[in-house]
Formats: structure tokens, C-alpha cells, sequence
């Protein structure tokens, strides 16, 4: 049976002016950094928010400490766009999709626990056997914790099993652990992924 893992961020929901906008004001209050919102848009989808921001923050007498402070003020004010964030083009097309097909779908995000109630707000939760976020406990991607965790619990063939995504650490957390993968982003990219679309809805035509 196939099986299909699903980033949140930017790939079923559009999140990511909520993130970008809080980002920028965390930054700016506690450090006196002032950054566009474009520049931190693009740095974050390189990698992650939080690798950006260690590596921003790397002159601090105590860079952990400082990532810490820089995610209390993120935290709130990211929760102040919850009301905003909306469901990527045609997404909840390719879940009915995939449920019809019986496929078995899950979440894995670096989100935290706010996850859980985004899902159900968003009216897709019941599309999902279950939803995992580093909040849990596990590392963050590309290390494949999460996913091995999700093989071993529910017996996942990796030859059936698919990871989707928006950026190149989703491609290596799914290449990681021997999945197949699929890269949501128009753009051009210079990372190696097994497909890439632009819609969701191509990828009827793959899995």
C-alpha cells in the first residue's frame, strides 16, 4: 500500500507570510536587526527559520540562549497569523485523491504543537493517520527520525512510500530514509529530487 508524508509549511498551507512577518519582528526587537521580508523568505525556504536564524545570530555571546529569546517573541507573534493561513491551490483535491486510493497520509513539520489545531481549523485532520512534529521530540529534518519512526510504527515499504515537500531538506529527509520524492516549487532548482511540480495536482500523474 502506498503510504505518502506531507510537509505543512508552504506545502499544504500558505503559511509562510505569518512566518516571514514574524521572523522579521523577532529579529528587530531583541536583536536590532532589520531584514526584508524577501530576504528572509528566501533564506528560511534555503533551509529552515531556524538554521537562518543560528546562523544570523552567530556573534551572540550565547547563541543558544539567543535562539531561545528569538523564539519567544517568534511564537507570538507567528500565533497572531494562525486566523490567516490558508490551504495551498488544490491541496485538499490530491488528499480526497489519495484517501479514495486508500493511501495511508501523514504530516511532518517543524512546526510545534500549534500544528494540531491548524490541521483541524483547516478542515483536513481526518485525511492524516497521524501527525508529527519536532514538538514530540524527535530531530529535525533532513535527519529521517521522524520518517524512520513512521516506518517502523505502521510497517511502511519504502518502495511505495513518497515524501512531499517545498524544500531541499523535505527531498533529503525523504532521500535519507530510502523514500521516493516529490518537490512542490515552480522555481528552478540545483538539488537532486525523483520529480518536481509546480501544481499539486500533477502528482496524480506520478504517484
Amino acid at each position: 500500500m502506498k503510504s505518502i508524508v506531507w510537509d505543512f509549511d508552504d506545502t499544504i498551507a500558505n503559511s509562510y507570510p505569518g512566518i516571514v512577518s514574524a521572523t522579521q519582528k523577532s529579529l528587530r526587537e531583541n536583536f536590532g536587526i532589520s531584514l526584508s521580508k524577501d530576504t528572509i523568505f528566501k533564506e528560511a525556504k534555503k533551509n529552515s527559520v531556524r538554521k537562518f536564524v543560528t546562523e544570523l545570530l552567530q556573534d551572540q555571546d550565547d547563541v543558544e540562549q539567543a535562539v531561545k529569546v528569538f523564539y519567544v517573541s517568534y511564537f507570538r507573534y507567528e500565533k497572531d497569523y494562525h486566523d490567516k493561513i490558508t490551504l495551498i491551490p488544490h491541496i485538499k483535491n490530491i488528499l480526497k485523491y489519495c484517501d479514495e486510493k486508500h493511501y495511508i497520509q501523514f504530516i511532518v513539520t517543524h512546526r510545534d504543537q500549534s500544528i494540531f489545531p491548524l490541521a483541524k481549523s483547516l478542515g483536513i485532520e481526518h485525511y492524516f493517520k497521524e501527525i508529527i512534529s519536532v514538538a514530540d521530540g524527535f530531530k529535525r529534518k533532513p535527519n529521517p527520525d521522524m520518517l524512520n519512526y513512521l516506518i517502523n510504527k505502521y510497517d511502511l515499504k519504502k518502495e511505495d512510500l513518497w515524501v512531499v515537500g517545498d524544500r531541499q531538506i523535505d527531498v533529503d529527509f525523504g532521500k535519507n530514509a530510502g523514500a521516493n520524492t516529490i518537490l512542490l516549487n515552480a522555481d528552478k532548482v540545483d538539488f537532486d529530487r525523483d520529480y518536481q511540480v509546480s501544481d499539486l495536482l500533477e502528482i496524480e500523474k506520478i504517484i
